[in-house]
């Protein structure tokens, strides 16, 4: 675990004691293209959600900014092929080199890509090129082991943290890269597709960390098998959740739904609901992490909500990142909290905080599971 200074006289250690604790169960839900990190590697952070204009790329660029005010040195990395929409939060045109100069073309690297934004300390890239399409091939196949090196020689370059602006929907790179996050921040909107689509993309990744830790395990077809159970409901048990399928099939197998029950606790999943206009809305958090918990067996906590508020549109329009064109609004007082609980969740300690932290969990603590 390495100090890294962040200016204003503060300092904080990455990997945090925390992202440590769950490092085993981290690994095991990498895609197995993505190679075991080196000793030092920066806080990865991904934005998803499922259905789109939930308001990740707000989020995103607002979160990235945020963190880079209080001295983290952040980049940001727009990977909505085909919908790339990050730099304009920041005022910014076309981008002089983009992912696919990299990983399609195999110019420059991940740190070349990188373009200083308008906060100091947040750089952000782009595949917002006609190569778009080629970039999401590229992250399905080859170019995501590619980019994971990338992410992970960012820290050599002082980077501490990556945020991974993520696409609508639940494709293959897409659901790959959010496993690939120490913590991935699923948005919604108080609406029920909205909901549903996030509920659907929960479900994914919970398949996809299944067949990672099966694959890293060596026992892919096994891990097959689990999946093919997991989607089945037993006669007289129907809707039986699937932390509950687990557990049973934990009884049957315990060599391997152990170690997918630790690569499920060694991630956070957040969850933020949106565009909140009632208690209602803001209780919808709670009810979703608690979903998350229970039926899908995620290490998960609701970071907060973002209220409805017309600042959002207007400094969009403006070019202009929320926290700059209105920061004394109440949502931008929403994303500050987000962004603390989310650290919070992290283990992520600032000296100089007095924050309490979360002590972290037992590595199966959400199933009910002893290794």
């Amino acid at each position: 675990m390495f100090e890294h200074r962040i200016g204003l006289g503060r300092s904080v250690d990455l990997p945090s004691a925390q992202m440590l604790q769950r490092h085993k169960g981290w690994l095991l839900g990498l895609p197995i293209q993505c190679n075991a990190p080196m000793q030092s590697y920066p806080l990865i952070l991904a934005i998803g959600g499922g259905k789109g204009g939930v308001g990740k790329s707000l989020i995103s660029a607002n979160l990235a900014a945020y963190l880079a005010r209080q001295g983290f040195k952040v980049a940001a990395l727009d990977l909505d092929c085909g919908g790339a929409n990050l730099h304009t939060y920041f005022g910014m045109g076309g981008v002089a080199t983009s992912l696919g100069d990299w990983l399609v073309q195999g110019k420059t690297d991940l740190a070349g890509v990188l373009t200083p934004s308008s906060v100091e300390g947040l750089s952000i890239a782009s595949s917002q090129r006609d190569d778009a399409w080629a970039v999401a091939d590229m992250l399905s196949g080859v170019g995501l082991s590619c980019l994971w090196d990338g992410i992970l020689g960012l820290s050599s370059h002082g980077y501490h943290v990556v945020l991974l602006d993520l696409g609508a929907g639940a494709s293959r790179h897409t659901i790959d890269l959010f496993c690939c996050a120490h913590a991935g921040i699923v948005t919604a909107l108080p609406e029920p597709t909205s909901v549903e689509n996030a509920y659907l993309f929960m479900r994914t990744a919970l398949m996809r960390l299944m067949d990672h830790a099966s694959q890293r395990l060596g026992k892919p077809d096994e891990g097959a098998g689990v999946i093919s159970a997991l989607n089945q409901d037993l006669p007289g048990s129907p809707g039986r959740s699937y932390t509950d399928k687990l557990r049973g099939l934990y009884q049957q197998n315990p060599t391997l739904i152990g170690p997918m029950a630790t690569a499920l606790s060694g991630r956070l999943l957040g969850l933020l609901v949106n565009q909140t206009r009632s208690q209602a809305d803001i209780d919808m958090g709670k009810a979703m992490e608690i979903a998350a918990q229970r039926y899908f067996g995620f290490n998960a906590a609701c970071l907060g909500y973002l209220n409805y508020d017309e600042a959002a549109w207007r400094s969009l329009r403006n070019k202009r990142l929320l926290l700059q064109d209105f920061p004394q609004s109440i949502i931008a007082r929403r994303l500050a909290e987000v962004a603390n609980s989310l650290l919070k969740h992290c283990g992520v300690v600032i000296t100089n905080s007095d924050e309490s932290h979360r002590p972290p969990p037992r590595a199966d603590e959400t199933l009910g599971i002893s290794q």
